[in-house]
């Protein structure tokens, strides 16, 4: 009997360290860091639908690679929706490194329109990016929401969008 104790505990041991290694393995990944837009372009539809289609960059500050699987984000412009962007399709995201997501929004000219006044009293428009992601490390899935924002400058988003 004391042999099948022995068996046991050591079982017991094993499976704590087992699961300790699974629990500390299965942790949420920190959010990656927001470091702006890159070559905004904006195009306007046969139907009249405007699209701003634009590269953000981010910062994996994990130590380890991640994909993304899912993305669903809204902009607000002066924290008015400007619009609503959706990828589905995965992106690779390596570790302690940069990566970039392009999106493409169809824009809310009403929305927007709204916002002149204050649009064009300012040289500096602060943007928002709201949504949930869809990220993958190894053999685990995780959704999580994300909140970016940051003070752009007009100027200079307009004058890389080819205004």
């Amino acid at each position: 009997m004391q042999g099948l104790t022995r068996i046991n505990g050591g079982l017991g041991w094993t499976a704590v360290a087992v699961m300790i290694f699974w629990a500390t393995g299965c942790r949420q990944p920190e959010p990656p860091e927001y470091y702006g837009f890159q070559n905004i372009q904006v195009a306007r539809g046969a139907d009249g639908q405007t699209t701003l289609a634009t590269i953000v960059k981010l910062y994996n500050p994990n130590p380890y690679n991640l994909e993304l699987k899912r993305a669903e984000v809204d902009v607000l412009i002066n924290g008015k929706h400007a619009g609503h962007s959706l990828l589905d399709s995965a992106v690779f995201i390596p570790k302690k490194d940069t990566f970039f997501v392009p999106i493409a929004v169809q824009i809310d000219m009403k929305a927007l329109f709204s916002n002149a006044l204050s649009l064009l009293q300012s040289s500096t428009v602060n943007v928002a990016l709201d949504g949930r992601v869809k990220v993958k490390k190894g053999m685990m899935t995780f959704n999580r929401p994300f909140h970016y924002e940051s003070k752009e400058d007009l100027n200079a988003l307009l004058q890389g969008a080819g205004f």
